[in-house]
């Protein structure tokens, strides 16, 4: 009889056998170290953690209770090895689709919380469809005033129902690619080059508006300086 450990994985408990449990720590082990000098290194192993918890569920039945070997194989096939993974930037999204790579490419409905004016409802249906979450918002305004309000309350259902897409691998099952370490890192990546983008917009703008400011102050000291200067 083999020895089972009860492990906590994104904070999800299950039970798994001896065999399983080496294999997955090593796997682990072997991501951390992959990402352990990346930018983004907590995000995307918690991201990673999150997805191979949610296969480990799927494997979880009535009658099976306990992960084993095959459980860790199919996470393992599911995301992909480290040294599967280095990204090249210049890389066509197309492209790494069709390099054969196991990755789940489950299209799922999210709200976006990434391009949003009140909950990210129509960005999320304009990801899901691959169109331009303008033309939903126009048509729930028109529905809002061609139906008696039917717009607002389709609105307010589906903000409701449809989660928010919190995690990389949300966001990426929303647009329908694959949930790997290839796409997740690179999510990763492209989010904190987007945040690093926008602090250095909001510094040079800080700077500009300070230089403006400081103009603005010398001029009104000289201009005092004129006024209360007696006449020669």
């Amino acid at each position: 009889m083999k020895k089972t450990f009860t492990v906590n994985i994104s904070g999800i408990v299950f039970n798994i056998d001896e065999d399983a449990y080496s294999v997955l720590n090593d796997y682990l082990q072997s991501i951390k170290k992959h990402f352990a000098n990346t930018d983004g290194r907590d995000e995307i192993i918690s991201d990673i953690e999150s997805r191979i918890a949610e296969i480990l569920t799927e494997s979880i039945t009535d009658t099976k209770e306990v992960i084993s070997i095959e459980d860790i194989e199919k996470v393992i096939k599911a995301i992909g090895l480290p040294n599967e993974f280095e990204i090249d930037e210049e890389e066509p999204i197309a492209k790494q689709r069709s390099t054969g790579r196991s990755g789940k490419e489950t299209k799922r409905l999210y709200r976006d919380p990434d391009n949003t004016m009140i909950s990210g409802v129509c960005g999320g249906l304009g990801a899901y469809f691959h169109t331009d979450p303008v033309w939903f918002r126009l048509a729930f305004v028109i529905l809002a005033f061609a139906g008696v309000g039917t717009g607002v309350l389709i609105y307010i259902v589906l903000w409701a129902v449809i989660p928010l897409a919190g995690s990389t691998a949300e966001k990426l099952e929303m647009r329908g690619e694959r949930v790997d370490l290839s796409n997740i890192e690179k999510s990763i990546r492209q989010e904190i080059d987007n945040l690093k983008d926008k602090f250095n917009d909001f510094t040079q703008e800080a700077k500009n508006t300070y230089k403006k400011k400081s103009e603005e102050h010398r001029d009104e000291v000289n201009n005092i300086r004129y006024s209360v200067t007696p006449d020669s």
